[in-house]
């Protein structure tokens, strides 16, 4: 596995007048698939953030980040052929596909590619997820006959 096959994002938080959410800790929780028309969707991963609010109020918060087509703007089903449960879904975390990671050894790619979010000040946050290649083909795709 290539470490440039993962993306990363940025989210600042604010509540629903505009104010920062301070984010003090995140965790990977699971991952998120479920069924919609009669279609699959392995496509999601939950984190739990323990969030700040301005006037001082403290609450744990889910986060569900799923991957959606930027030309439909509808959630990417897994469409892909692996034979293992576990890869197929849409998105991945690093410790699912690293092979020292599943035999719980030590692997120099766990710090640049952590499942759990990275804080990097008070108000952002970061995640590093692998992306399955044959999925965003066929986003890609889209994108060009649609140009």
């Amino acid at each position: 596995m290539r470490k440039s096959n993962f993306f990363h994002f940025v989210l600042h938080l604010a509540d629903e007048n505009q104010a920062p959410i301070e984010v003090e800790r995140g965790i990977f929780k699971d991952f998120h698939d479920f069924y919609a028309n009669g279609q699959e969707y392995r496509n999601g991963l939950v984190y739990t953030l323990n969030c700040l609010f301005r006037d001082g109020t403290r609450k744990e918060q889910e986060l569900c980040v799923r991957l959606i087509d930027s030309s439909t703007k509808q959630l990417i089903p897994y469409e892909g052929t692996c034979k293992n449960p576990d890869f197929r879904r849409v998105l991945l975390t690093h410790e699912l596909i690293c092979s020292r990671c599943l035999e719980h050894r030590s692997c120099g790619n766990k710090n640049d590619t952590p499942s759990d979010p990275v804080i990097i000040d008070r108000y952002v946050y970061i995640t590093h997820v692998h992306k399955q290649i044959g999925i965003v083909k066929r986003i890609q795709n889209s994108k060009q006959r649609t140009h």
